[in-house]
């Protein structure tokens, strides 16, 4: 437990007790970074202990109460004329008028305040502040590059690793929203070697490089690499006793186990995030943990709560895509369509947070029966393909391609979704492998109807997995509309030999052959061979999907005889 928790800050000089406050900071020790930094302001209320104490509060949860300290430190330091110190805590609270409350003329107002303080001082990091500061409100993606690029020169040119990684972050969502997807995963990568590196000092950088990075990995298709990240972050904050540093943004949190599939897990994050804002008049800082929870409701077929927590954030950016989704699946594909066409016109078609809305864009017009519409709207998304090189929107090519072939009743349908179940596999996203799936059984049902049957008992076990009973059901459906069993369940693992088994339990790890073969003591070839025979057995197509259906049944069963 940490020693600051632990005993009673003792009475001694005030600076001694602002050190203990800043250690408790330092160290994710909110509550007695609060008590040390209020004992300092009733012995002299000095803007240390006011600066301190509104940073403690702000991580405890009371945003009004930290704007007020660290506004009474911001006017303390004016009349004290330190102009730099200043400006760097009226940048702070600029970012909380907007981001929590949503009051963007007072933002404004004092971002101006702190560009009229720092206008006749030396170059110094707090500019390089207040261009990243001005970078997250531009209006446009050029301005916010520019902006970063500017706030990263000074961060390198004063040594601010805190200023550096922060730039580095806001830099790459800019690079990765305008296509350049390569350059801008390489900045993203670079802010969180700093983050987790030791660089970083202050938490609330920290949280924000981690939150960023997120955030731009979801928009890009790639969460693959944030799980990549999350493990190195896990081990950082274990090392460094930051734990409360976890759950900074519950919303991020969630996408990262939505990528995965866990939507348990994911809910669970987006339940807690939504209700610590509940009651506080406050806006979430990211994506509203609403707009997700009501786009995993639709998943999961519970659409009146669905309406319910959108209700009063329709005209949120993020809600369009939860709102289109709920009419989708109400039926409303013409209402769908044109929430779609509504937020694709604001944003553009042609950048990367294009593609989750021309995908549902799709299928609203799938639903219209509009194949020519539908094809149209596939080629936006190829040729976004082309532009990015990206594994994700190739394969989100495919599906979509393959959606509009099957409304057209072309043949191309069956190998586009064939392509699209083998891309997502590989990229480990179960839920949207699945979904090609289904649709991969929806074209093979006429010409090749045991295809069919494997498909859409695949995609039912992935959907029932990560609760979205819809989708199963559809999948159900098919299953039994070609006379086979509504599910295969664990009854294929007594097919399995005892050693079989054995290599499908250490496929679950994500063991390689070579892996398998050193723990079995068997040759790479044998533990190959074995690979293929458990593939076959259980009808299934990857290593990815192996582990998947281990995890499910295996762990379940008794010790193999």
């Amino acid at each position: 437990m940490n020693r600051w928790h632990d005993a009673p800050v003792e009475r001694a000089e005030t600076a001694d007790v602002l050190t203990v406050g800043e250690r408790a900071l330092a160290s994710g020790d909110w509550e007695a970074a609060r008590n040390a930094f209020r004992e300092s302001l009733e012995a002299e209320g000095t803007p240390e202990a006011h600066d301190g104490l509104g940073r403690a509060l702000w991580w405890l949860g009371d945003v009004d109460g930290a704007l007020h300290h660290r506004e009474a430190a911001y006017a303390a330091l004016r009349r004290e004329g330190q102009a730099a110190r200043a400006a760097r805590i009226a940048l702070w609270v600029a970012r909380e008028y907007a981001e929590a409350l949503g009051n963007e003329p007072a933002a404004g107002g004092w971002v101006a305040r702190a560009e009229g303080l720092l206008r006749d001082l030396e170059p110094g990091p707090e500019h390089g502040w207040l261009e990243l500061t001005r970078g997250e409100r531009a209006p446009d993606a050029p301005e916010a590059e520019r902006r970063a690029e500017a706030a990263l020169e000074v961060a390198r040119r004063f040594s601010d690793p805190d200023l550096e990684a922060s730039a580095l972050a806001l830099l790459g969502r800019t690079l990765i929203a305008r296509g350049d997807v390569g350059a801008g995963m390489s900045r993203l990568d670079e802010a969180m070697t700093a983050a987790t590196g030791g660089e970083v000092m202050d938490p609330l950088a920290f949280g924000d490089v981690c939150c960023v990075v997120v955030l731009a990995c979801e928009e890009a298709g790639d969460m693959s690499r944030v799980m990549k990240w999350n493990q190195v972050v896990e081990a950082y904050l274990e090392r460094h006793h930051h734990a409360p540093l976890m759950s900074f943004c519950g919303t991020c949190c969630a996408a990262v186990f939505e990528a995965t599939g866990d939507l348990k897990q994911a809910e669970e994050w987006l339940v807690q995030a939504l209700a610590a804002l509940e009651g506080t008049g406050h806006r979430a800082r990211c994506v509203h943990p609403a707009a997700k929870l009501a786009e995993l409701r639709v998943l999961q077929g519970r659409l009146e709560e669905a309406e319910r927590l959108l209700a009063g954030y329709e005209d949120l950016p993020e809600a369009f895509r939860a709102a289109a989704a709920l009419h989708l699946a109400r039926g409303e594909s013409a209402l769908a369509s044109a929430l779609l066409h509504r937020r694709l016109n604001w944003i553009g078609r042609e950048g990367l947070l294009a593609l989750p809305l021309l995908t549902l864009l799709i299928q609203a017009q799938v639903a219209q029966g509009d194949a020519s519409a539908a094809a149209s709207t596939a080629d936006e998304i190829g040729s976004l393909a082309e532009r990015t090189v990206e594994p994700k929107v190739a394969a989100a090519f495919g599906l979509a391609a393959g959606r509009a072939a099957l409304a057209a009743g072309s043949p191309e349908a069956g190998p586009l979704l064939e392509s699209a179940v083998d891309a997502f596999s590989g990229l480990q996203m179960p839920l949207e492998a699945a979904r090609a799936r289904l649709e991969l059984a929806r074209a093979s049902r006429e010409v090749r109807p045991e295809v069919a049957a494997r498909e859409a008992r695949l995609a039912q076990d992935a959907f029932e997995a990560a609760g979205a009973s819809p989708l199963a059901d559809e999948a159900a459906g098919i299953v039994r509309d070609l006379g086979g069993p509504a599910r295969t369940g664990p009854k294929l693992l007594g097919l399995l030999s005892r050693r079989e088994t054995e290599v499908l339990r250490l496929l679950s790890e994500g063991l390689t052959n070579a892996e398998i073969a050193t723990r079995l003591f068997i040759s790479t070839k044998t533990a190959g061979n074995h690979v293929s025979n458990v593939l076959s057995k259980l009808n299934l197509r990857s290593r990815s999907e192996a582990a998947a259906y281990a995890v499910r049944y295996l762990h379940a069963e008794s010790a193999p005889k």
